[in-house]
């Protein structure tokens, strides 16, 4: 089953802000999630917390929590110092 998909206030202004192609991967990266939130490309953030998951593909990564009916992405990032973005 698809899930709706919610953003955290600080992940809206994060994604408005990336750069359009990392905007396409993070889309892309949700649209994923949405559609298999539990899968095998996906994996638990934490040790000691059995809800958020983390996931991500080609540089930008999401974390986020599974409900039943919602994905809510708390957290989003780039990672790619050689255009100023944080480091691996």
């Amino acid at each position: 089953m698809k899930r709706r998909v919610q953003f955290t206030e600080q992940v809206v202004r994060f994604r408005d802000y990336m750069p359009a192609a990392d905007r396409e991967k993070f889309l892309r990266l949700v649209a994923r999630i949405a559609a298999e939130p539990e899968g095998a490309d996906s994996h638990l953030a934490y040790t000691s917390d059995s809800v958020t998951r983390a996931a991500w593909e080609d540089r930008v990564m999401v974390h986020y929590v599974v409900t039943s009916f919602f994905v809510v992405v708390i957290e989003a990032d780039i990672y790619d110092a050689s255009r100023g973005f944080n480091e691996v």
